[in-house]
């Protein structure tokens, strides 16, 4: 359950060519994990190797240590694949951790999400 001042989890996939594109909003904890793990996992069998799968994090205010552990379980399952996890960060509520865990340059982290993938609409959804 979230107060006013939280913002909802959401997460969401599109295909992008050969390239999946997974966007997250809100708070990633223990609470809201399965979703996105269920999300990611067939977001990595959609992909087309070696076209990369995208987890866009720009949403996201709180990143959580079973957040993080999806991230590292699903960049695993991408390289198994012959493919990529590239995760999208540009605020201190995802990179201040990630930093803290040394995982920025064990993860392709990059801030903002790669030309193939369209920006999402606003007003739309």
């Amino acid at each position: 359950m979230h107060t006013d001042d939280q913002i909802p989890f959401r997460a969401t996939s599109e295909n992008v060519g050969a390239t999946v594109v997974v966007r997250v909003a809100g708070e990633l904890d223990c609470s809201t994990a399965e979703e996105l793990s269920l999300l990611l996992n067939g977001a990595v069998l959609a992909a087309d190797p070696p076209a990369p799968v995208v987890v866009d994090l720009t949403g996201l205010a709180f990143l959580g240590a079973r957040g993080i552990g999806l991230l590292l379980d699903h960049q695993d399952m991408c390289l198994r694949r012959g493919s990529e996890l590239v995760v999208v960060a540009n605020t201190a509520a995802v990179l201040r951790p990630l930093r803290v865990l040394e995982l920025t340059d064990v993860l392709s982290v990059r801030p903002g999400v790669p030309e193939f993938a369209p920006p999402e609409v606003s007003g739309l959804g």
